[in-house]
C-alpha cells in the first residue's frame, strides 16, 4: 500500500490545481520497483540548459540551490529517464488516490 504522510497529502493538493491549468505534473512511485537509474540529487533543468542542484538536510529542510557548472547532457538524460518511467498525476491519483 502506498504511504501517505502529511507532507505528501499537502503536495498533492498543490498539483490538482496546477494539473488542471494544464502544467504536466508526473509521479513515479518506487513504493514497489527499483529506482531506474535516477540520481538522488533533487535538480531543476531550465530551457535545456541551466541546472539548479536543489541540496536538503536529511529531514528534508532545503539548504540551498547551486547553478550547475558545467555540462548538463546527463541532467537532460535523466529527465528524459524520469518522465518516460513516470505516469501523469491525474492517473496516479485515479489508481491510488491520495486523501
Amino acid at each position: 500500500s502506498r504511504i501517505q504522510v502529511q507532507y505528501l497529502r499537502f503536495e498533492f493538493m498543490y498539483y490538482e490545481p496546477q494539473v488542471k491549468a494544464g502544467e504536466d505534473i508526473r509521479i513515479l512511485d518506487l513504493t514497489d520497483r527499483s529506482n531506474p537509474g535516477l540520481p538522488d540529487q533533487d535538480f531543476w533543468l531550465f530551457d535545456d540548459a541551466n541546472v539548479v542542484l536543489m541540496n536538503y538536510e536529511t529531514d528534508g529542510t532545503q539548504l540551498d540551490r547551486v547553478l550547475l557548472d558545467g555540462d548538463v547532457q546527463q541532467y537532460r538524460e535523466w529527465r528524459r529517464l524520469a518522465v518516460a518511467e513516470s505516469v501523469p498525476f491525474a492517473e496516479y491519483v485515479k489508481e491510488y488516490g491520495w486523501q
